[in-house]
């Protein structure tokens, strides 16, 4: 059994070891969040695997392997067995970011609550905002996304917001964390990384947006049973010859590329690959080092949810997928990415939201039955994020429908209408 990272366990035993020949058994990926890991010699008390009994262990950290020159370690288990650990020199990895629903904010950023209220001696805010916290793999915050829905002052029992024009529905989007004045209250980070404004879209296209990065966004829907007819169209309108080396590919693809699915009948197989498909739209840019197109991010709009490489701009990222779920949920009147729920929700446990610490690559010894957590997150991305975020909203309070916060017909106003 291999334990990485608090009590992440790969449980499935390895018994089909032949003793005088090398087998690889794992193959791992490890952010330095991880310390090493701890392989365990068991001996089977019965059929069963929970019933063994620990007979030794061999302990392989990350710092031990990087201090030696070869970056290998052996060790020695019992008298036969000889186990052989090897590290490559540590690379910066994607960042994973996801979207979480928070609390919604005024136009200076803070949270409309009682409590920045009192601190304001009951002094009258403006406007109303649908907030979004921005999560890295390990639960940071590291943005804050708002979407400006209302406006008008609120007081404690005074005026009830009204629903902003169409075109002045905007996309903020907040570099760094929440600056909190009382438990999960607090102000938005000052500084905005960018905005995205909706437009009337040309002819041909149902949606369009206007980037502070001097992007444009355009949106087509071919279907209206399904997201599959969706097209997309990104270029930068202060280089219009940039059209070309950018593009925005629907679904997983290149390396994201999903493996067949495989299945008894054909018009089953096709249905599960539209499924797995949907939400996903991949980053493709053209340069003179890569003219046939490198992948720098994935994009889920569907659970909000983005991985991108280093060098990609992380906030044109965050302003397409909040920006096309906007669009695509306004064409079907369907809240699709829960972007009416007004509340901090429980987040997961410690060590259960590390997202992406540990990646177990698909060729590793008995890949195919470990969990979704330890494999890349699009692969399977309902059971890596969709079911903790179902049972989050599950237990979610009631929605607020004070005169104060507006209820829930403004912002549906806002979203889908």
């Amino acid at each position: 059994m291999l334990r990485c990272h608090r009590d992440l366990k790969l449980e499935k035993s390895i018994s089909n070891f032949q003793y005088d020949s090398w087998q690889k058994a794992w193959h791992l990926y490890c952010e330095f969040g991880t310390k090493g890991i701890i392989l365990e010699l068991r001996h089977r008390d019965g059929h069963c695997f929970k019933g063994s009994s620990l007979q030794e262990t061999v302990t392989f950290h990350w710092n031990d392997l990087l201090r030696v020159s070869s970056l290998t370690l052996e060790r020695g288990v019992a008298q036969q067995l000889r186990i052989h650990a090897s590290i490559t020199p540590p690379v910066q990895a994607p960042y994973l970011l996801k979207c979480v629903p928070d609390r919604v904010t005024d136009d200076s950023g803070a949270m409309i609550s009682d409590a920045i209220l009192r601190m304001n001696r009951y002094r009258p805010k403006e406007g109303h905002w649908l907030s979004k916290t921005v999560l890295d793999h390990a639960g940071r915050e590291c943005f804050v996304i708002r979407i400006r829905v209302g406006e008008g002052f609120w007081r404690r029992g005074g005026e009830a917001p009204s629903a902003v024009k169409w075109e002045d529905r905007i996309i903020e989007i907040r570099e760094g964390s929440w600056s909190y004045v009382a438990d999960s209250i607090g102000r938005a980070p000052e500084k905005v990384g960018g905005t995205a404004t909706p437009k009337e879209p040309p002819e041909q296209w149902k949606a369009a947006w206007d980037f502070s990065t001097g992007d444009e966004l355009m949106i087509g829907w071919e279907s209206s049973t399904s997201a599959s007819g969706l097209s997309f169209c990104l270029k930068n309108q202060m280089s219009p010859e940039l059209l070309s080396q950018v593009k925005l590919l629907k679904g997983r693809k290149m390396q994201y590329q999903e493996k067949n699915v495989k299945s008894e009948s054909k018009d089953e197989e096709i249905l599960l690959k539209d499924e797995d498909e949907e939400g996903f739209v991949t980053l493709v840019r053209f340069t003179e080092e890569n003219p046939t197109g490198r992948e720098t991010a994935l994009l889920n709009w569907m659970l909000l949810v983005v991985e991108l490489l280093p060098e990609e701009d992380a906030v044109l990222a965050l302003l397409l997928c909040i920006s096309i779920l906007r669009s695509v949920s306004e064409m079907k009147k369907d809240d699709l990415g829960c972007l009416l729920i007004r509340r901090r929700l429980k987040e997961a446990k410690f060590a259960a939201r590390d997202w992406g610490s540990v990646i177990l690559h698909p060729y590793s010894c008995s890949s195919s039955t470990t969990s979704p957590y330890i494999q890349p997150w699009y692969w399977n991305s309902r059971a890596a994020i969709a079911l903790d975020r179902a049972d989050h909203i599950a237990r979610q309070p009631a929605s607020n429908n004070s005169p104060v916060e507006g209820g829930d017909k403004l912002y549906k106003q806002g979203i889908i209408t």
